[in-house]
């Protein structure tokens, strides 16, 4: 009796070099491991961006945490604009103090040695009448020529003899009619003392003038206006 051969089963065929199963193994194996790897460097750089917000390239500055330096920054301009240089500045304003004197220009003077320091930016210091029959009043004009709508600034009062007494500022503006006559109109005006500040706001449009008249109930003070802003037409 001859022997029967038995078929190769699949645990003792040998692969051989034309197995094409046994060559695609090592490539899924490779690609199981890169997926592996990338996604482990991704935890890695999603956890290091969690834990330290300033780290990675995504840590930009917001709009408020831009520093002052930089080309986005607000800048000044020399006719009392603020903007970005990056764009278009917007009006803030002009400052009186920067204006001539038209007229009363002997009625200012230096701001006392003693307040300097203490908060009077900008400041305009107009000295107080007598308060006899010739000297009632002191006025400071500037000229404005139809260029402004408002004027806000706070009337600071400082009375070394007595810092209970009280000033009054009124603004005042002057108004060239189509005849040549001049309508000179009470703008409105504020009362204040030494240790309450108040501010003044008047309308300024149309006026081709802008006169401050000061009155005060000692005749040894001073009244300082800070911050004067005219808003530009």
């Amino acid at each position: 009796m001859t022997d029967v051969e038995k078929a190769p089963t699949a645990a003792s065929r040998k692969r051989g070099p034309d197995d094409r199963s046994w060559h695609g193994r090592p490539v899924v194996a490779g690609l199981t491991v890169l997926g592996v790897l990338i996604a482990g460097a991704a935890l890695a750089r999603d956890y290091f961006e969690l834990t330290f917000p300033g780290v990675g390239p995504r840590a930009t500055p917001s709009a408020s945490q831009v520093p002052a330096g930089s080309p986005s920054a607000a800048v000044g301009t020399p006719d009392g604009r603020t903007g970005t240089s990056g764009g278009q500045s917007t009006p803030a304003g002009v400052h009186l103090d920067t204006l001539a004197v038209q007229g009363g220009g002997a009625n200012l003077v230096e701001l006392p040695r003693t307040l300097a320091g203490r908060g009077y930016q900008r400041s305009i210091t107009i000295t107080c009448p007598r308060n006899t029959s010739a000297d009632k009043h002191r006025d400071v004009t500037y000229p404005l020529r139809r260029r402004y709508l408002d004027l806000t600034t706070i009337i600071r009062p400082y009375f070394p003899d007595d810092s209970q007494a009280t000033a009054y500022v009124s603004a005042i503006v002057s108004v060239e009619q189509p005849d040549g006559t001049v309508n000179r109109l009470d703008r409105g005006g504020q009362a204040a003392r030494q240790d309450t500040p108040v501010k003044l706001a008047a309308n300024v449009e149309n006026a081709d003038e802008l006169t401050l008249q000061v009155r005060c109930e000692s005749p040894t003070g001073l009244v300082v206006l800070t911050e004067a802003l005219l808003t530009p037409r």
